[in-house]
């Protein structure tokens, strides 16, 4: 009996043992990568701006020219005229937005040294849904985000001729004219075919 009772009470020792040593690997690794998530991801990156201003353009299959404010200098959709410009239009409140997030992220990383830049227009804002910061410290992506509103959509809608009533909605620009239209999510592979048709 005392045989068992000194068998049982080991076992538990090394049991109790195992499992603080356990939750000591987990606190150290877990605890130091969250704070430097929250850092780089969360905070310092997080690259939200809000839409100024909208201004249509005369010419036909030209995207409008809308405007922010980005680390205190002046930006505009026209600046990236000599670039190919992927505008990704999306809610937080979007199932297939979110989802396709990480791969857009993961082009625009690819493709950072190229002729490229990667644009996400938040619209359709609920008031039941989360607010875009939130959205974005929760699920950090590496392109910037621009908080547009409906005037921003409706610019669009007229000047691509896609009414905008869905999103995700993709546009794909060229020397600043639409030359792509994707309605609906899709994954990293498609997008890349689509945008290296038009890289050098």
């Amino acid at each position: 009996m005392r045989k068992i009772q000194i068998l049982s009470f080991l076992i538990v020792a090394a049991l109790l043992f195992g499992c603080g040593k356990k939750e000591e690997k987990k606190e150290t690794p877990k605890d130091t990568p969250k704070t430097e998530t929250k850092t780089e991801n969360k905070t310092s990156d997080l690259k939200l701006y809000k839409m100024e201003s909208v201004e249509t353009s005369k010419e036909k299959n030209v995207a409008p020219n809308f405007t922010w404010t980005e680390n205190g200098t002046k930006k505009s959709l026209n600046d990236y005229k000599n670039k190919v410009v992927f505008i990704n239009f999306w809610a937080t409140w979007c199932g297939p937005c979110k989802k396709e997030m990480p791969d857009l992220s993961k082009i625009s990383e690819e493709l950072k040294d190229k002729d490229f830049v990667m644009i996400g227009l938040n619209v359709f804002h609920q008031p039941s849904a989360p607010k875009v910061e939130d959205f974005l410290k929760a699920n950090p992506v590496s392109y910037i985000t621009i908080d547009g509103n409906e005037d921003l959509v409706k610019a669009f809608a007229a000047a691509s001729g896609n009414d905008l009533s869905a999103v995700p909605t993709t546009f794909i620009l060229k020397d600043g004219k639409f030359v792509e239209t994707i309605v609906g999510g899709r994954d990293k592979a498609a997008f890349l075919n689509l945008i290296n048709k038009y890289l050098k």
